[in-house]
């Protein structure tokens, strides 16, 4: 299901609020159905469930990261949903992120699993390893896989508790 993701490149990672979006494949630009155009990448997949990158032990960023401040100086009614400030009223995310693409910067995927219960785990070709795993017996959408050149998504969990292909 995930094997269209080998050997694919790391593109870039975004946010939209607390829901992470990794791009993978060559830059594409998106035609939808109604004429609009967007610069993405071949494949993205949204994340609304907890994940991390890590080499080896240690953590270089993860989900929680949205919610942390960058800096000590921020003011108290600080909000993690904003995108786009100066690093010292970001979260640490924003900052590591940008770290995080020039690490990834030419590696690609060269492994994907899936787990009896639907966790990704995608190895880079530079030994960074990605980690998306379900924090909840209840099940609800945790992950979306949009293939924007074949026009296809895949959706775990749909309403049913299952994985949907659209």
């Amino acid at each position: 299901m995930l094997s269209c993701l080998i050997g694919k490149k790391f593109n870039r990672i975004s946010r939209a609020a607390d829901m992470l979006c990794l791009f993978l494949g060559e830059d594409y630009v998106y035609r939808s159905p109604v004429g609009r155009s967007a610069e993405v990448a071949e494949f993205s997949i949204h994340f609304t469930t907890q994940w991390r990158f890590r080499l080896g032990g240690k953590i270089l960023l993860a989900s929680r990261d949205i919610y942390t401040p960058y800096s000590n100086g921020v003011p108290e009614d600080w909000a993690y949903d904003i995108v786009g400030r100066p690093d010292e009223l970001s979260s640490v995310f924003d900052v590591a992120a940008k770290q995080i693409m020039q690490k990834m910067s030419g590696s690609v995927v060269s492994e994907c699993r899936l787990s009896e219960t639907n966790d990704i785990t995608i190895v880079f070709s530079n030994g960074v390893v990605f980690e998306q795993f379900t924090p909840a017996s209840r099940k609800g959408e945790e992950w979306r896989l949009i293939d924007y050149v074949g026009g296809r998504h895949i959706v775990c969990y749909d309403e049913d508790g299952l994985i949907s292909v659209e």
